[in-house]
């Protein structure tokens, strides 16, 4: 009896050929609403509001924040020469 009523009101509701297109554009909202998230779950994305709103301000110019670096020689160079003294520093 409840499969007989599903039937007919599905029937009338919805018509058999509207089926894939449901399924497409459900697949394709699924998907937007995942890629936004993992956009918003991001390291350059801030979410507090009341602490440091520009953390990227206190990267200094010989830190790597990268995962893999291929290049760890040029770190290497760029935190000697971030040690040494410079004439700007001294004016």
């Amino acid at each position: 009896m409840a499969t007989r009523v599903t039937k007919t009101f599905m029937q009338k509701w919805f018509p058999t050929e509207t089926y894939p297109i449901f399924g497409i554009v459900g697949l394709a909202v699924g998907g937007a609403t995942y890629y936004l998230w993992k956009l918003s779950q991001g390291p350059e994305v801030v979410w507090d509001r009341h602490g440091d709103w520009k953390p990227w301000d206190k990267v200094k110019q010989d830190q790597n924040l990268k995962f893999l670096s291929y290049n760890p020689d040029f770190w290497a160079a760029r935190k000697k020469l971030a040690s040494e003294k410079r004439v700007v520093d001294e004016i």
